[in-house]
């Protein structure tokens, strides 16, 4: 049975396997939204609602429902725009798998 930590990692890959199929979505995309929610729902279950990692992710990814992906389109070069959004979800969850790895 998967340890605790690799549980983990298992869970956080298999947000950042969606990335790529978000990421041919468009700049409103309800999926992205979906995602950003589930995703943050993750990090709470394992690290807890105020922990670092959790606030962390609503930081890159904006903390209310329009900023979050919630059907406010923005232009696709811009900060909060999607693509850039997911860059920033990306790399923040490479990081959090690569810390957890060297846990395992």
């Amino acid at each position: 049975m998967p340890s605790t930590v690799q549980q983990a990692i298992q869970r956080l890959r298999r947000h950042l396997e969606q990335v790529p199929w978000l990421r041919g979505r468009g700049p409103v995309s309800y999926h992205y939204g979906q995602w950003v929610d589930a995703t943050h729902h993750t990090l709470v279950t394992l690290f807890g609602e105020e922990s670092p990692e959790a606030r962390g992710f609503l930081e890159i990814v904006g903390t209310g429902a329009a900023e979050r992906g919630w059907g406010v389109p923005l232009a696709p070069d811009h900060q909060w725009g999607l693509r850039a959004r997911l860059d920033r979800a990306e790399g923040y969850l490479r990081q959090l798998v690569e810390r957890l790895e060297k846990q395992a």
